[in-house]
């Protein structure tokens, strides 16, 4: 579910987000969706800051605020994100009016981090590429595309994906007219070589990751955007070598009709796809991607509703396997993360408020590692939907937890009619006030209309100062 912009002082936060707080034990967090109201073709890395930081699909989420071109998320326990901003505010020159960027790829790179992205044009779609010193930015794109379609050859040529070995770079790209292996230049900028075809005409949004000697190549097939019927689903073949030829389990070819069904829909979601794989700190593999919840399919702005997910990886004779292969179906397992206190907020009721507004209750719960205690500050405050942060509607309080030990405190907070309508978001946060947060839960929700659901957020350590 969405979340915040954080700064010091006033942790911009940004999502849904309204409410208030109640006392319920809490329950580890494990409510998927992750992110939102939407979240599509997501992609993570993780820099040296520690952080998880998440890419996605130009939308409309539908609060009033507009088309998001690319929106970028951070989080330290791949549970929860809190939103920081938009890759492109404005538009690049060299784009056409209207054509906002699709399915990023970002990766480290010279010191720096690229993101690579999709610009969608029926006849000859383009790759763009953007830089930037670090990961929230700021981004400086290259001014012309990577390559159009016409330029290699191909045609599909959106959902791009980078392979950097440190020596050579390569992108694979792919969407319903083959999935291929391109030669990038040393700057990774331009085309040097012929595509080489890894996977036939049925699938886009690849992805690769490498084990055991393998590479294991994940894509989606069926149509991503077909509302509640939508067959949208996540295969998976693998190599010894980048280029292929990528198998099966049953060793058929993914140019020649093959795929490992991994993940699918169910009764609750339908359409998982577009992945990316990411690592814990126990070493524990997930993967990540968007699903559409059968129940509330389109978004007030028209667009479909596609929320970020997350499920476990588990490796049996170098193939991975997520549950039951169905969304959500590892639960209640959660990533493993080193944090020195989890917070969570659960609300006790809705946080939708009508025009007229209201107050929603919830707990904030604090909860110390079970290893070692933890000593410092609690406190909450609100961000509301123009932009404005609230001194603390709790705290700071001084808490000091023994190994294993539970502090809750309820909070509520009440917005009222004549507050503006749109999404508000209420932290709470663990740490030292005003200085460092090393931790905080959050609820999101909105007044007037838009559907939102509470989300519990929890952080690693980290330092929030002013334009962090």
């Amino acid at each position: 579910m969405h979340r915040g912009w954080l700064t010091r002082r006033g942790w911009i936060v940004t999502t849904l987000s309204l409410l208030a707080l109640m006392v319920v034990p809490a329950p580890p967090v494990s409510a998927n969706p992750v992110v939102e109201p939407v979240a599509a073709d997501p992609s993570v890395v993780r820099a040296d800051d520690g952080m998880y930081y998440m890419y996605t699909t130009a939308d409309d989420w539908g609060d009033g605020k507009g088309m998001r071109n690319m929106s970028m998320f951070k989080s330290f326990d791949l549970m929860d994100w809190m939103y920081v901003g938009d890759v492109f505010p404005e538009l690049p020159g060299w784009h056409p009016e209207g054509k906002l960027a699709w399915a990023p790829n970002v990766l480290e790179s010279g010191g720096g981090y690229s993101l690579y992205y999709s610009l969608y044009d029926e006849t000859n779609p383009c790759i763009g590429l953007a830089a930037a010193p670090g990961p929230t930015g700021p981004w400086t794109d290259l001014g012309r595309p990577v390559f159009c379609a016409q330029d290699v050859g191909i045609e599909g040529t959106i959902d791009p994906f980078v392979w950097d070995d440190g020596a050579s770079k390569t992108m694979v790209v792919g969407n319903f007219r083959g999935i291929y292996a391109i030669p990038l230049d040393g700057e990774g900028a331009a085309p040097v070589g012929e595509p080489v075809q890894i996977a036939d005409d049925r699938f886009e949004g690849p992805f690769i990751a490498f084990r055991n000697g393998y590479y294991h190549l994940f894509l989606s097939a069926g149509n991503c955007c077909n509302g509640g019927d939508t067959a949208y689903r996540v295969v998976v073949g693998r190599s010894r070598s980048l280029t292929g030829p990528y198998l099966d389990r049953k060793g058929q070819d993914l140019n020649e009709g093959g795929g490992a069904l991994i993940l699918a829909g169910s009764d609750p979601w339908a359409g998982p796809g577009h992945n990316t794989v990411v690592t814990d700190d126990a070493g524990n593999d997930w993967i990540v991607y968007h699903a559409i919840p059968r129940d509330d399919i389109t978004l007030p702005s028209g667009a479909q509703r596609r929320e970020g997910m997350i499920d476990r990886i588990v490796w049996a004779d170098d193939w991975p396997d997520v549950g039951d292969g169905s969304p959500s179906s590892t639960r209640p397992q959660l990533p493993d993360t080193d944090l020195p206190v989890r917070v969570s907020l659960t609300a006790d009721d809705s946080t939708t408020l009508p025009e007229n507004g209201g107050t929603i209750a919830a707990t904030m719960v604090v909860t110390a590692p079970e290893d070692q205690p933890y000593v410092g500050q609690v406190w909450a405050s609100v961000t509301s939907p123009d932009g404005g942060i609230s001194d603390p509607i709790l705290g700071p309080i001084d808490v000091d937890l023994a190994p294993g030990e539970v502090y809750e405190e309820p909070i509520s907070y009440t917005v009222p009619a004549d507050a503006p309508n749109g999404t508000y978001d209420v932290y709470a946060f663990a740490g030292t006030f005003d200085t460092e947060t090393v931790e905080f839960g959050a609820l999101n929700g909105v007044k007037s209309g838009l559907q939102m659901t509470d989300v519990a957020k929890r952080v690693s350590p980290v330092v929030w100062r002013d334009g962090a």
